[in-house]
């Protein structure tokens, strides 16, 4: 929990103070200090950076400061905050963005936020097919790897022609796809995903992951091509 409470932007001082207060109830912070093993200054310092956050609310009794923390679904208030932040710069950027995205376009994606910004689009699709698919998501991403695919098995004609070494991941017990297997000689951990006038090369393995992504509907239709008569002769 102290990873995820993490992941959605609270430092780690903060993930501890908050999953300890979370255990305990409501607490003085002398006692939070004491449960965390933290200085106590530096606790209540921390408790009132969750308070100006609305995580943390705190009642006075018997001339002493007791916090408990807000309703969980407060964890999303800044997220959801940010995400509109995020929508009004968008309107606001594509006002004055004097190189306007073409219909063709190459991007590079590194790292692990490239390759979830790659991932969140796979999560709309309609028509979804990947070759080489290698389960290597559920490592990469632990956390967020199992609901990205849950989401792309939603779309209805999602199809996989995956590595024999996916047999080995969640990726092979999860029904709602249609997987085929491409022989052990085939083995390639650069996967390749098609959809909506879209191909992704995606590769997670080695010092440097990277996502290419080449949006251009010559290109798209090339692969879905090849990619329909490989799934009839596997």
């Amino acid at each position: 929990m102290i990873e995820k409470l993490q992941q959605i932007g609270l430092s780690e001082k903060e993930s501890h103070i908050y999953l300890a207060l979370a255990k305990t109830g409501e607490a003085t912070a002398n006692t939070i200090a004491k449960r965390t093993n933290s200085n106590r200054t530096a606790t209540y310092n921390i408790l009132q950076q969750l308070s100006e956050k609305s995580l943390v609310t705190y009642i006075n009794k018997e001339k002493k400061r007791y916090y408990s923390i807000s309703k969980p679904d407060s964890l999303l208030s800044e997220i959801k905050e940010k995400e509109l932040i995020a929508k009004d710069l968008i309107k606001e950027i594509n006002k004055i963005n004097i190189n306007p995205i073409t219909e063709k376009r190459i991007e590079i994606f590194e790292g692990s936020d490239g390759i979830r910004f790659v991932h969140d689009e796979l999560r709309k699709t309609k028509d979804f097919r990947a070759i080489n698919a290698t389960g290597f998501i559920y490592e990469f991403l632990p956390f967020s790897g199992k609901h990205i695919v849950k989401e792309i098995s939603q779309s209805p004609n999602a199809k996989i022609i995956a590595t024999q070494s996916a047999k080995k991941t969640p990726l092979a017990k999860f029904k709602k796809f249609k997987i085929k297997y491409l022989p052990e000689e085939a083995e390639n951990c650069a996967t390749t995903f098609i959809f909506d006038d879209i191909v992704v090369i995606q590769v997670l393995k080695g010092p440097n992951p990277f996502a290419i992504k080449i949006a251009s509907k010559e290109i798209y239709e090339g692969y879905k091509k090849d990619f329909d008569v490989l799934w009839e002769k596997l």
